[in-house]
């Protein structure tokens, strides 16, 4: 079964709110509680400075009220921030402005049921999962998000079908296809693309659990030290981070000291104060080796490096960007998408803007030398 459809930046920014939005795991519940307690802050604090500003106004005004309108604006702004941080709309948005940079996301592609499994064509790329990779087919509003175990990978817009048979026949049939019925087609374009004329570096080389993971941590420490980890959210997690943990620590041993002894409500307002003093903290885990290495084991788990250990793989770098070539599939990444380079001696890594990254390892170079050159050549375009 094939679908022809035409994504656009709206259907697609759509169908991610709707992923964001959807409470499935726990950090998804743990968020949406957050986002409603930083909600009641900012409402609180809302209706304190009107309080405020009629005391002003009625011109009863005290030299106390100066700390209450500080206090109260920090606290406004802060929330207001958090909010900002924790919207889905904003990742939504962030998601839809890092895949308009990719070669051909928006726009006609083509989504095929296949005897391998599920292909996707769309720009100069084709790519295929296989059906036992996809842990999830979720449908909302005329919307069928396909999951991969890392997350939603592909979104069908409702343009897609012409109508409710055709999207419940999909569905049978994408059903059946998980189940180990596949359609017993013959797949188009099951031998590997060209490689480009104009490639400059080709990289043949294979991945083992026993090289990759290592690469991977090495890589991923690398990242933390980038631009391309420090967005604005970022920072400012790690900014107040310390102040939150610092005041949250003494406001609860000052209850918990205080003669007569506190109210309820206000150990449990510092117990508040130190669980996001704790929860901001927690941005600095990213820096501990042991952590880091246990989050990658993590997503070895979810099947995310699944692409990398399936085989030999061909890589390409040209002017045009980064293509990889696999039988019957192409990726290709432009060198806007790419935001920062790093080599060393277990290998290259180009950091996408989208927070993923394309990985090479030594041994796909001839030797030190070539594999310099190649970052050079990457820095080269990426100016």
């Amino acid at each position: 079964m094939e679908l022809r459809y035409n994504l656009t930046q709206q259907d697609f920014k759509r169908g991610i709110l709707l992923h964001e939005k959807r409470l499935k795991k726990p950090l998804d519940v743990i968020r949406k509680v957050e986002w409603f307690f930083f909600l009641a802050l900012a409402l609180f604090s809302a209706v304190v400075l009107v309080m405020l500003t009629v005391i002003l106004t009625a011109g009863r005004w005290e030299e106390d009220f100066g700390t209450v309108l500080g206090l109260a604006i920090v606290t406004l702004v802060g929330s207001l921030a958090f909010l900002w941080v924790l919207s889905a709309r904003r990742r939504a948005f962030h998601g839809v402005r890092l895949m308009a940079g990719e070669d051909g996301f928006f726009g006609p592609r083509t989504l095929t049921l296949t005897k391998d499994g599920v292909a996707e064509t769309f720009g100069v790329g084709r790519r295929v999962e296989s059906y036992d990779t996809i842990s999830e087919v979720w449908e909302k509003k005329g919307y069928v998000l396909l999951y991969l175990k890392s997350g939603v990978w592909e979104v069908v817009p409702p343009c897609a079908f012409t109508g409710e048979g055709e999207r419940e026949a999909f569905l049978s049939c994408l059903a059946e296809a998980r189940q180990g019925r596949p359609p017993q087609t013959a797949n188009a374009e099951t031998a590997a693309p060209a490689a480009p004329e104009e490639a400059v570096f080709t990289l043949h080389y294979a991945w083992t659990p026993e090289t990759l993971m290592p690469a991977l941590l090495r890589a991923n420490l690398a990242f933390l030290r980038t631009r391309l980890f420090w967005r604005p959210a970022a920072v400012l997690a790690a900014v107040l981070s310390v102040p939150m943990l610092v005041s949250g620590v003494l406001t609860l041993i000052g209850t918990l000291t205080a003669v007569p002894p506190a109210q309820l409500s206000e150990i449990i307002s510092a117990i508040g104060i130190l669980v996001i003093g704790l929860a901001l903290c927690s941005i600095w885990l990213n820096f501990v080796p042991g952590f880091m290495a246990w989050a990658i084991r993590r997503q070895a788990k979810k099947d995310a490096f699944h692409k990398l250990l399936e085989g030999p793989i061909t890589d390409t770098i040209g002017p045009g960007g980064v293509d990889s070539l696999r039988p019957g599939e192409r990726e290709r990444t432009l060198w806007s998408q790419i935001g920062g380079v790093k080599s060393d001696d277990w290998g290259l890594v180009l950091f996408r803007r989208d927070r993923k990254m394309l990985l090479f390892p030594a041994s796909a170079f001839a030797d030190r030398d070539e594999q310099e050159g190649a970052a050079e050549y990457a820095r080269g375009q990426t100016r």
